[in-house]
C-alpha cells in the first residue's frame, strides 16, 4: 500500500475488517483490467496483510441505462479474455453475465458477506457512482474505492475545476510526483496466498458462472433485454486490442498529432477512448509510452510548471506535448469536475454565465426544429452534420473536431438548451462506445459553456456561448474523404 497515493483511496463506511472473512473481495466495476490497476494492487496488499486469498469478481448487468448490444458485446469480449487469463494463471476470478435484473447485485452482496473487506473502483459518474454511494451502508465489512482513472488522483483537487486552465495548473504542479508512483504492471504477481477459492455450491447453482462458453456469444446476447438495434461495432473489447490500437497510434500518428488531429480525412487521432473508458488499458500506460518517444536528450528533470499554459511543460516533440495535454488535462478535468459535482449531468451544473445567457435566448426563433428521431436518423438539411451522426451510429464515435460542430448544431436545432442537453446525452450514451464517461460529459457540456468562457458578439440562440457553423468548418478542415464515407 505504501506505493499507492493516499489521495486515491476512499473508505466508504466505518466498518472494521472482519478477520473471519474467507477472502478479500475485489469488485472490478469499470477499470476492467488485471494490469496497472491501483484498485487491484490495493486489494492484493490487503490480502497479503491479512494472509487471505483474493477473489476477483467482474459482472455485467442486463439492467442499466442506455444498455445496448453494442456496449454489452464490447464488455463481454473483455470478460472472456479475463476468464482465459484467470484459467491460465489460476486466479480466483468469477465472471458473471446477468440474465435477470437484480441477480448481479444480489450475487455481489453474497460475495461481500463472506469477505473480510471489499475493494472496488472509484468512478465519479453513472451507475458506478450510485453503487459506491449506496451499497457500503448495506454491508457488514469495510468498503474501499480506489481511483485508477488517471495520473492526478481525484483527492488532489478540493473543488470542481471550472476550466482546463485551472486544472492544468494542478496537473503541472503534481504530475511528476504522481507519475513517479506508478501502478504495478502485474499486481496479481505479488499475491502471497494463491489458494483457489471454492465457491459454495448454492451460489454456483443459483447464479450460474459466466465462463460457460455458450454465454460468450452473440447468440446468447440476443436473448438479453438490451437495445438489439444498436449493434456491436467493428472494435474488439479486449486489452490486447486496446494495446494494438495504442501501439499503432504511437508508431504512426503521435509525432504529427498537433498538425493532423483536426483533419477527419487523415484519421490521426488516437481512438483509444473505448479501451480507456472500460479500463482495458490505463492512462498511465498511454502517457508512459508516449514519453518514451521523446528525444533521447529529453528528461523529466526539465518539467517546469507553466502556470497553466498549454505549451512548454512537456517540451520535446510538439505532437507528444499536444497529445499529452488532451489525454491528461482534457480527459482528467472531467473526472475531477464530476467527482466534486453531484449534479454533473444536469443543466444546473453549467457556469452561471452560461445558464443566464442560454435562458435569455430560450425564446429566440430557430430556423429548423428537429425531433429526436430525425436527429438520430441523420435527417437534417446539413450534410456535414448528417455525416457525423452516421459515423456515430455506424462506428460508435465521431471525429473529435466534428463532434464539437455536431453538438453546437443540436443546440441550434432544438427548442431550448435543456432539450438540446437531453438529446445530446441520449444520442451520445446510446450510440457512443465511450459514452457514460466523465470525458464524454465534458464534451457534451462544453457545447453549452462548461470549461469555456463567454464569447462576443452575442448571437441569437447561443447568446455568449461559443458559436460554430458548418460553413466555417468546411473552410477550416478537409472533408472530402469523410463525406464520401459517411455522406450517404
Amino acid at each position: 500500500m505504501k506505493n499507492i497515493n493516499s489521495k486515491r483511496v476512499f473508505k466508504r463506511n466505518s466498518n472494521e475488517v472482519r478477520e473471519s472473512g474467507d477472502y478479500v473481495l475485489y469488485w472490478m466495476q469499470i477499470n476492467r483490467r488485471f494490469h496497472y490497476n491501483y484498485a487491484l494492487e490495493y486489494a492484493v496488499a490487503w490480502a497479503n496483510k491479512l494472509n487471505k486469498p483474493l477473489l476477483v469478481f467482474e459482472g455485467l448487468s442486463c439492467d442499466y441505462p442506455w444498455r445496448t448490444a453494442r456496449t454489452h458485446w464490447f464488455i463481454m469480449e473483455g470478460m472472456r479474455e479475463h476468464q482465459q487469463l484467470a484459467d491460465e494463471k489460476n486466479y480466483s476470478y468469477y465472471g458473471f453475465l446477468e440474465e435477470n435484473a437484480g441477480e448481479y447485485q444480489s450475487l455481489f452482496r453474497e460475495f461481500a458477506k463472506k469477505s473480510a473487506l471489499v475493494v472496488t473502483d472509484e468512478y465519479p459518474v453513472f451507475i458506478m457512482r450510485k453503487r459506491n454511494e449506496t451499497l457500503p451502508a448495506e454491508l457488514p465489512v469495510p468498503y474501499y474505492t480506489v481511483d485508477s482513472n488517471g495520473i492526478i488522483p481525484l483527492g488532489h483537487t478540493e473543488g470542481a475545476p471550472y476550466s482546463a486552465y485551472i486544472f492544468r495548473k494542478t496537473m503541472q504542479k503534481k504530475f511528476r510526483e504522481c507519475f513517479e508512483l506508478p501502478p504495478a504492471e502485474n499486481p496479481m504477481d505479488e499475491l502471497n496466498n494463491t489458494q483457489k477459492i471454492a465457491l459454495p455450491e448454492e451460489l454456483t447453482v443459483k447464479y450460474p458462472a459466466a465462463n460457460r462458453a455458450e454465454r460468450y456469444s452473440k447468440e446468447w446476447l440476443k436473448t438479453i433485454d438490451v437495445r438489439q438495434d444498436i449493434e456491436p461495432i467493428n472494435l474488439i473489447g479486449t486489452r490486447e486490442a486496446g494495446l494494438e490500437r495504442m501501439q499503432h497510434f504511437l508508431e504512426f500518428d503521435l509525432k504529427a498529432y498537433h498538425q493532423d488531429r483536426n483533419d477527419p480525412d487523415k484519421e490521426a487521432t488516437s481512438r483509444l477512448s473505448p479501451w480507456l473508458h472500460f479500463g482495458k488499458i490505463s492512462e498511465y500506460e498511454v502517457v508512459d509510452h508516449s514519453l518514451r518517444r521523446q528525444p533521447r536528450d529529453w528528461s523529466r528533470d526539465e518539467l517546469v510548471p507553466q502556470q497553466g499554459k498549454r505549451d512548454g511543460f512537456f517540451g520535446g516533440e510538439p505532437g507528444i506535448e499536444a497529445f499529452l495535454d488532451e489525454v491528461i488535462t482534457w480527459r482528467e478535468v472531467g473526472f475531477h469536475f464530476a467527482h466534486h459535482t453531484p449534479n454533473y449531468d444536469q443543466f444546473e451544473s453549467l457556469p452561471d454565465w452560461a445558464i443566464t445567457t442560454l435562458t435569455e435566448h430560450e425564446a429566440d426563433e430557430r430556423e429548423h426544429i428537429y425531433s429526436f428521431e430525425e436527429l438520430a436518423g441523420a435527417r437534417t438539411n446539413d450534410d456535414i452534420w448528417n455525416a457525423a451522426q452516421r459515423q456515430l451510429v455506424r462506428e460508435g464515435r465521431i471525429h473529435n473536431y466534428l463532434r464539437m460542430l455536431w453538438g453546437k448544431k443540436i443546440l441550434q436545432w432544438t427548442p431550448d438548451a435543456r432539450t438540446a442537453l437531453d438529446y445530446l446525452i441520449e444520442l451520445n450514451n446510446l450510440y457512443a462506445i465511450d459514452g457514460r464517461d466523465p470525458n464524454s460529459y465534458s464534451g457534451i457540456f462544453w457545447i453549452l459553456g462548461r470549461f469555456d468562457r463567454a464569447w462576443g458578439p452575442e448571437r441569437p440562440i447561443f447568446g455568449k456561448v461559443r458559436y460554430m457553423t458548418s460553413d466555417s468548418t468546411r473552410k477550416k478542415i478537409k472533408l472530402k474523404a469523410y463525406l464520401e464515407k459517411f455522406g450517404r
